[in-house]
Formats: structure tokens, sequence, C-alpha cells
């Protein structure tokens, strides 16, 4: 579900900057917030500035230890829930 939501985001103008870490955030003379991240196995230093920022991180499952195949449901090494389409 998040792979649509973020796909139609992109859609409508949502530019994502994956895999990187943010090192400075600055309010710009044309009131954007000027970003300063880093990305990469090489940790290129990139700038930009945006009109919004959101910071998203990752998520994990916490399934262990509540029975989840008493339901019938498979999880995944990880915890989270074996699917299909």
């Amino acid at each position: 579900m998040a792979g649509r939501i973020s796909e139609y985001m992109g859609t409508m103008g949502t530019k994502f900057i994956r895999n990187a870490t943010p090192s400075k955030l600055e309010k710009s003379e044309s009131g954007k917030i000027k970003v300063t991240w880093e990305q990469g196995a090489k940790k290129e230093v990139k700038t930009d500035e945006f009109d919004t920022v959101l910071f998203a991180i990752g998520r994990y499952a916490f399934t262990a230890g509540i029975s989840m195949e008493n339901a019938g449901v498979v999880c995944e090494k990880n915890g989270k829930f074996k699917v299909n389409e």
C-alpha cells in the first residue's frame, strides 16, 4: 500500500529522496527549506530547496509471541505478514 501511495504522490509532483541521511535544514531567502543530505554508498552530499519536508523511517513488525499461526497467518522472518497480490 505504501508503494501505491508514494507512486500516486510522485505523479502529483512529490519528490521522494530515499536512502538518504539529512545533515542540515535551513530556511532560505525565498522562505523555502534548504535541505542538505548524504546519499548512497559514497555518501555524496546533495542540497535542494523544498516547500515542505517530511521525514519517514522504516517500520518493524512486532508479531513475535502473539501466535499469528493460530489465526492462519504466515509471517516472514522479519515478522511481517506473508501476502499475495
